[in-house]
């Protein structure tokens, strides 16, 4: 086992130092399964990575560093996405941030807890993850991990925070209302000034006329 260890830390060390010239012929790395990955959100930064035996996905707290920040390991077979219980599992980070420690078993299965160390604000740090679970050892790279709170996006151009309408679209539509309005008044005043016409004389009933002498 310890040899089988050995091996699995020389090849992780190789792989860390093979990623610039892997990202020099175009950022592939076909020797890796699968790549580390990283997204963040308003309120936690998460990374993951995966070998041929495990999966590892790291969850913490995207805000300010005011002391230790609660991070949740969790890890599964890769072949069944089954979570992996009482299994060894060892978080080391190197970078702006140096830190290597176990990380402890949590209520449930394949769940994982630990305290990460408070960095600086914007600093990154890459993570390796052990597990050892029963005679199965490997390393999984996730990537660098972020550290930080996240800025809320800003609206594109043109849109107004509250409600996100197009400013110009605003503009346009009080623009139509007012030549609308000012339409409707000039023909209503235009009917108003319209003489009204004149009345008819009802056509004049040839009895009533007087009867001439012939």
């Amino acid at each position: 086992m310890t040899h089988r260890k050995h091996l699995a830390w020389a090849a992780a060390l190789a792989m860390l130092a093979a990623a610039p010239r892997a990202a020099a012929h175009g950022g592939e790395d076909h020797a890796a399964p699968a790549r580390p990955s990283a997204a963040s959100t308003a309120t936690e930064h998460v990374v993951s990575g995966e070998t041929a035996m495990f999966s590892v996905v790291i969850k913490y707290p995207a805000r300010k560093a005011e002391g230790p920040l609660p991070a949740r390991v969790y890890v599964a077979r890769a072949d069944s996405s089954a979570p992996v219980a009482d299994a060894r599992v060892r978080i080391e980070l190197k970078g702006a941030l140096t830190f290597a420690a176990d990380a402890g078993k949590a209520a449930s299965a394949g769940v994982y807890d630990v305290a990460l160390p408070a960095a600086p604000e914007g600093a990154t740090a890459n993570g390796v993850v052990s597990v050892e679970a029963g005679d199965d050892f490997d390393l999984v790279l996730v990537g660098d991990l972020r550290f930080g709170a996240v800025a809320p996006a800003a609206p594109p151009p043109g849109m107004t925070p509250e409600r996100e309408v197009p400013a110009g679209g605003l503009a346009a539509a009080a623009g139509a209302l007012a030549v609308l309005s000012g339409g409707i008044g000039y023909a209503l005043g235009r009917r108003s000034r319209r003489k009204p016409p004149a009345p008819t004389r009802p056509p004049e009933d040839g009895s009533a006329l007087p009867q001439v002498a012939s």
